[in-house]
This record gives structure tokens, sequence and C-alpha cells, in this order.
């Protein structure tokens, strides 16, 4: 987007009192405006919008550069007091104790042009680790931290002595200790794809202590010819999804404080249930990260349609996918997987209100492996009506879109083809490497009192024994640069784990054996219902170019990745 503009606008009348800043090392800071818009007029609501905004750092000359801070942060929320589908739900003020970046309740929104370059000095501000809270060494480090940036097609390696890319393959007991810091270089490809892309830890053990507490941020994506901004009077809304897992203190200090705790509802932006204000006809641009640990979250917004044109980070080649009520569960045939986002996943819909005013709820839709529904926020139409129109798909921000991978380009590049296992099984299945390994401790015991207990979180290539990431004898899938592959995963499950991998996009071409229209994609949730007598699938094709380097795929429901659903990934000359 233009750096000169501010894109959540409603009106360009607002971008008169916006109040910008130069702000860090290089790269221009934009504070949204909370509540609602004033004048004399009927233009705008009465209604307090209270959905916050995080703060966008713009690239300046090519550049963001930035001090980013892991550390505790006092903050207070609302909490749903039951689950219900009421509005407004019954809530609670609780005082949370929760590990933040830069102290805030939302990390900034980082805004570059494809060819930029980021910067970013984390500091690890947290305390000393526990080294004695699980009987499960690797976990005992929840303090330590690292960074990811997800989506993101850069180097994963190290740039040079004392700066990192994407670098995530520390080892549990490394990465940036609590008192140490890491600078990270990220350098965009000028053919980078535009899109909608995040940032949050990633050191095997620790990770969904740290995002469960909210330590993540977005990074929007456009190209130098301004080719993602929509017209300056759609207001552009990135929208996180989140639930809090919370004893009653308001902490969730390890991986067994996850598990244990109770889930909140989902929260947008760190809020229950917020008002979102739009006018009458008008016409505004979201985008729905989910950031959460393990659950979908399914977007349905009452007597609307959602206008979905891009999944992550990626368009639909100039088309929309409508979504409402009717369409919201689509799991199968050529609309797999619909509007559902699963753990990582991000949707850019648009939305027009409707010219009735009045109230209409955005509600989380029941989807596979979900909670049931949910009210998660209230859509408040009021003011004077808006003339406005949906632009035609041909008119949709143009994306720098991945070309299919036909049969014919795969066979030219060695056609290689690889069968991957996911599954969570019970320590003593058949499936797994039997005995495990002397000195390494694969499960939760009983004693540690956690419900995840017995259950080994495997992986593997079809016709091998499956191990965790933590075994000496977990699978490296070793590929040549500039390759193009043929992956197909196997669920072992019902659930459909989310499958991530780093640097390199997915072409998805099939699902459960049978062709499907395909779509690109860095995040999918497999096939459900998977058993092992006879598992689901998913098929993608991939094409690794650029970097070499060791990066890894996991299951995006993170305390999946952290207890061993994970494989490291080595691409060679």
């Amino acid at each position: 987007m233009n750096q000169s503009q501010q894109p959540d606008a409603a009106d360009p009348k607002r971008r008169d009192i916006l109040r910008w800043t130069v702000g860090l090392s290089a790269g221009l800071v934009l504070a949204p405006l909370a509540g609602c818009d004033g004048g004399s007029d009927d233009s705008f609501s009465a209604t307090v919008d209270t959905l916050p905004e995080a703060p966008r750092i713009v690239a300046k000359n090519g550049l963001i550069d930035i001090d980013l801070e892991a550390a505790y942060a006092h903050n207070s929320v609302q909490l749903a007091a039951s689950a219900q589908n009421a509005y407004p739900g019954e809530s609670t003020q609780q005082a949370t104790d929760l590990r933040s970046y830069n102290g805030a309740m939302l990390a900034p929104t980082l805004q570059l042009n494809a060819g930029d370059t980021l910067r970013v000095l984390l500091h690890n501000k947290l305390p000393g680790n526990n080294t004695k809270y699980s009987s499960l060494p690797y976990l005992n480090y929840q303090n330590s931290t690292n960074l990811h940036f997800h989506g993101l097609h850069v180097n994963p390696g190290i740039i040079r002595p004392g700066v990192y890319g994407d670098y995530v393959v520390d080892t549990p007991d490394a990465g940036v200790v609590p008192g140490a810091s890491r600078q990270h270089e990220i350098h965009l490809p000028a053919d980078h794809t535009n899109g909608v892309y995040w940032y949050h830890p990633h050191l095997h053990g620790s990770t969904t202590t740290q995002v469960a507490n909210g330590m993540f941020g977005a990074i929007l994506v456009n190209t130098p010819r301004n080719d993602f901004d929509l017209p300056d009077d759609v207001r552009d809304r990135v929208i996180f999804v989140h639930r809090l897992n919370l004893s009653d203190g308001g902490r969730s200090d390890n991986l067994y404080d996850y598990v244990n705790n109770k889930n909140s509802a989902f929260m947008l932006n760190g809020v229950y249930q917020p008002t979102i204000v739009m006018r009458p006809g008008e016409i505004q641009n979201w985008h729905f990260l989910n950031s959460d640990v393990f659950y979908p979250f399914n977007p349905v917004l009452d007597e609307h349609t959602l206008w979905q044109y891009a999944r992550d980070g990626n368009s639909f080649d100039r088309v929309f996918r409508p979504v409402n009520a009717a369409t919201s569960v689509q799991m199968d045939g050529r609309h797999w997987p619909g509007n559902v986002l699963y753990p990582g996943n991000r949707s850019s819909v648009l939305v027009q209100a409707s010219q009735t005013p009045g109230t209409y709820y955005l509600r989380a839709a029941k989807a596979p492996s979900s909670t049931g529904e949910e009210i998660v926020a209230r859509i408040v139409v009021e003011g004077r009506p808006v003339e406005a129109a949906l632009p035609s798909p041909h008119r949709l921000p143009l994306y720098n879109a991945h070309q299919p991978i036909t049969d014919a380009e795969l066979a030219q590049h060695g056609g290689k083809t690889r069968a991957v296992i996911l599954a969570m099984l019970n320590k003593d299945s058949d499936l797994l490497v039997q005995p495990i390994p002397a000195g390494e401790e694969w499960f939760i015991p009983p004693g540690d009192g956690v419900s995840l207990t017995d259950t080994v979180f495997a992986t593997g290539n079809v016709g091998t024994k499956l191990a965790p990431f933590q075994s000496d004898l977990a699978v490296t899938q070793t590929i040549a640069l500039n390759a193009v592959e043929e992956w197909t995963l196997y669920n072992l499950n019902g659930y459909p784990h989310p499958f991530h991998i780093h640097v390199n996009d997915c072409y998805v071409v099939k699902v459960n054996g049978e062709d499907i229209e395909p779509y690109w994609a860095d995040t999918i949730p497999l096939a459900p219902n998977g058993t092992s007598d006879q598992p689901t699938s998913i098929t993608f094709r991939s094409r690794f170019t650029d970097f070499t380097g060791k990066f890894v795929w996991h299951c995006h429901a993170l305390d999946h990745e952290d207890l061993g659903m994970m494989e490291l990934v080595e691409v060679r000359t």
C-alpha cells in the first residue's frame, strides 16, 4: 500500500487527522485511531468501534529496521463467563500476566513491498528457564525463544556471522536464551508473492506456550506497483483470531498449563465480542489470521456474504469464493477447504454492509474439530449510506501469482514423489520404532499430570517406522535445489492436522487421491477422520527454489508440533 496513505481509513477525510511518527530504526509507525469517528453530520456512527488494531510500521526507502522485545506484560482482558451464543455474552474482567512483544497485546503489523528488507533485532527479556517442570527435558526451556516469518519465501539460514534469516533449527536448550538477542535480516525477493503473512516464535518445545500467550504479529507484502491495494475508501483490517488458555490468576506459563487450563472463547485482536462499525453499503477488506494453537475458525456473518479472494497470501486467480451460512463448511470436493481456517491459515475477504441499518453477528460456525458455534463480534451498520459496488473479480488486488505446477514441469524436474505420515499414536503402537531407543523420552508420563499421557506425536515416510522430531531416528527430507516434487500426506487421526512447510508454498492437487480444483497454500488441513487401516490424504506439489539450507515442516496445532509432529527438511545443491 502507498506509504503516504492510511490503509484502514473508512473515509479519505480521516487521513487529514492521522498521526504519523518516525519511529524505531527505520520505517514509519502509524498508530490506528481507536473509537468512533466524530462529525456534525450523520456520515459516521455514534457507536464506538471496539476492535483494536495494531500499529503499522511501513517500510521506508525499502527497509524496516526494528527492535522486538519478548517479555512478560501485565494487561487486562474481557473473557466469556460461560459458553453461549447470545450477545452480549456474559463476561468477566481478567488481569493477565503473559508473554508479549514490546509489552502490548498486539505486536506491530509490518508492511513492506516485494524486494524490501526487514531487519528485526529480537531481545529476550523473559526470566530464566525452569529446567525441572517437565520430565521431558526438551520441554524445560519455555522462556528461550526464536523467530519465524510464517509463509515468506526467504533464506532459512544464517545470512552472515551474527545475522540470521528465517532460522528455526535451534535445539530446545539453545535459540535466544533469556537475556540474549538475535539479529534477523530478511530480504524479500523482487518477485515475492504479495499478501498476508505473520511472525511468531518457533523454538521446538516452547512454541505452544509463547504463541498461546500472544507473541505474534502480521506482515503485509505489497508489490512496488502497489497492486495489492484497494481504493482509499475501502478500510483494510487485520484480524487475529485467538483463544487464551488461562489459570485463575491470568497466566499460562508452560505447555502443561496450556493443556490443563480452560480455553477462552475466540477473541478478535485480543478482545471478546468486539463491535465493528460500518455504514450502510460500505465495503471493508478483512484479513483473518488464525493464530490459535489448535482450533479452526470458520467465519460467517449473519445476512451477509464474505467474498473470499485469497488464502495464505495466495489469490484465487481473480475470482471470488462467496462464504455465507450455507457454504461455510466445505471440506471436500472442488471447494476444499472452503473458508475454514486452521491454525496458521489466513483468509482475505471483502464484506459489504447491508443497506439496512441494524446489528448483525459475526460467528465462528461449526467446523471439523471445532467446539461448536460462537458469536465472536457484532457488526453495527448505521450512519449515512455509502454508494459502493464490489469490484468485479478482474479488479481484485493483483497478486504476483504462482503459476500452476503441471505434470510436464514435475517430470522435467525429476518427478520425485514422497509419501509421509502424520499420526498421534499410543506409545505401544506397532507403527512406532520399538523399542524406544535408550535415553529417549517420547511421551508425557502419567506422573506429570497432563492428559496427553502415553501418546506419541510421530511422523515418517510410508514404509518406515515412525518417530517424533526429538528422536535421533527422526526422518530428514533431503531435497535437491530447484527440484519440483509431489508429496502425499497421510493422516491416521480424526483431527485434520494443519500441515505447514517453511520457505516454499504448496500447490494442492488432490484430496484422498481424487483430483480437486488446485490451490496454493502454505498451511494445509489434512483430510480428517483417517485411521491406521484407512488413512486419509492430501497431495501437493512444490518448487524448492532459490534457497538451500535446513528448515522444517510440522503440524501447526502447536502442541502437536512441540511434542514431536515435525520433520527437518534440507535443500542441497
